[in-house]
C-alpha cells in the first residue's frame, strides 16, 4: 500500500524546519526534501503519535528528526498487521471487553490471586515474625481487655496440668504453647491462640465447662490447630496484601504504614474461613483420639455453647452475649457438632 504525505520536516539536532514529503510503500518509508530522498527507513522504526482529532500526526525518526503531516485529517496507515492506538480506541469490541474485564481482573487480583499468594508465602516467613506479632498482640491485650483470673485455684491448676500433660503426650513444645487464664468481659466465654503459640482461655469459658475437662481440652486443641496451620498469619497476610493492592491501585500509599500497624487487631476482628475452621477441627479430633479421649468431647464443647442460647431465662442474657461473641468467630456450629459426632479416626 502506497501513501503520500506533505508537511514539515524538523531536522535533528537543530531548529531548521522545511517543507518535505513522505512516501510510504509497504513497510518502507522515504523522506524527500527538495526532490531528493534524505532518509529511508523501515516503518517499524518510526514512532507515530496518537491520532487526536484536529491535531496533526507526528512521525519521529531514530536520528531525532521529526515530520509533521500538513493535513490534520490525514493519518498514516500502519497496515493490517499492526494496531494503532486510534484503531484500538475505536474498536467497540475491545472497549466493551475492557469495561467488563478490567474490573473482573482487579477483583480477581485483590480477592483471589494476591490473598492466595500471600497465604502461600507465609510458610517461608522466619519464626521471629510470628513470635514478634504474637508477643506484641498479647501485650496489648493484657493492657486493654484482659484482666487477672478470678477462678478458684484448683480449677485453674487442673486445666493447666491437663494442658501440659496433653502437650507432652503429643510431643508438642511447652515452651511454644503456653496457656494463660484471664477474665475478660470483652471476650466472655472464649479461647484463642496467637501466632507464636500463646493460648488464652477465659474464666467464663472454664466456668461454663467446669464439669467437662475433655471438652475444654478439645477447644484448646482446636486453638493449637490454628497455630500449627498458621491460620492467623495467613489471615493477616491476606488482609495486608489486599489492602496494599488497593493502596497501589488507588494511589493511597500513605496508608500502607497504618495497614501494617493494624495487623494485631486483624487477628481478633477477622473470623477464620470455613477451610481454616475445618482444619483446626480435624487437628483437635485427631489429637483427642491420640490422647485416648473420645472425639465426641469436641461436639460436647460445641453443644455447651448452643444450649444456653436456646433457653429463654433472663438470667442467662449476659452469658448469651458472650457465647454469641464466640460463635460469631466460629461459624456453622451445628455442622461441626455433627462432624465431631460422626468422626472416625483414619487407620
Amino acid at each position: 500500500m502506497q501513501q503520500l504525505f506533505t508537511g514539515t520536516y524538523y531536522f535533528p539536532a537543530n531548529s531548521q524546519a522545511e517543507s518535505a514529503e513522505v512516501r510510504v510503500n509497504g513497510d518502507t518509508l522515504n523522506l524527500y526534501y527538495q526532490q531528493q530522498c534524505i532518509l529511508a527507513t523501515n516503518l517499524s522504526l518510526v514512532s507515530v503519535s496518537s491520532a487526536i482529532p484536529g491535531v496533526a500526526q507526528e512521525l519521529s525518526f531514530t536520528d531525532g528528526g521529526k515530520f509533521v503531516i500538513g493535513n490534520t485529517q490525514h493519518r498514516l496507515q500502519l497496515g493490517s498487521g499492526a494496531l494503532s492506538a486510534e484503531a484500538l480506541e475505536k474498536n467497540k469490541k475491545l472497549i466493551f471487553s475492557a469495561i467488563f474485564l478490567v474490573p473482573l481482573l482487579l477483583w480477581f487480583s485483590i480477592a483471589i490471586a494476591l490473598p492466595k499468594l500471600a497465604a502461600g508465602s507465609v510458610k517461608y516467613l522466619p519464626d521471629s515474625v510470628a513470635e514478634q506479632m504474637g508477643r506484641q498482640t498479647f501485650y496489648a491485650l493484657q493492657k486493654t481487655i484482659l484482666e487477672p483470673s478470678e477462678l478458684d485455684t484448683p480449677l485453674r491448676e487442673q486445666t493447666i496440668t491437663q494442658w501440659q500433660q496433653a502437650l507432652d503426650e503429643l510431643g508438642l513444645s511447652r515452651k511454644k504453647f503456653q496457656l494463660h487464664v484471664f477474665k475478660s468481659d470483652y471476650f466472655g466465654a472464649n479461647a484463642f491462640a496467637l501466632p507464636n503459640g500463646t493460648v488464652v482461655i477465659t474464666d467464663q469459658l472454664l466456668i461454663l465447662l467446669k464439669d467437662k475437662p475433655n471438652a475444654v481440652l478439645a477447644i484448646l486443641l482446636h486453638e493449637i490447630g490454628h497455630v500449627e496451620h498458621q491460620h492467623s498469619l495467613r489471615m493477616v497476610a491476606q488482609s495486608v496484601s489486599s489492602s496494599v493492592a488497593i493502596a497501589v491501585i488507588f494511589g493511597d500509599l500513605e496508608g500502607f504504614g497504618e495497614v501494617l500497624i493494624g495487623t494485631g487487631s486483624t487477628l481478633l476482628q477477622n473470623a477464620f474461613s470455613r477451610e481454616m475452621e475445618s482444619e483446626a477441627d480435624q487437628f483437635a479430633l485427631n489429637n483427642l483420639v491420640k490422647l485416648g479421649k473420645p472425639p465426641q468431647a469436641f461436639a460436647e464443647a460445641m453443644q455447651s455453647f448452643v444450649q444456653p442460647i436456646d433457653g429463654s431465662s433472663e438470667e442467662h442474657d449476659t452469658d448469651n452475649k458472650s457465647i454469641f461473641r464466640y460463635l460469631s468467630t466460629h461459624p456453622d456450629i451445628n455442622e461441626r457438632i455433627h462432624a465431631a459426632e460422626q468422626f472416625q479416626p483414619a487407620n
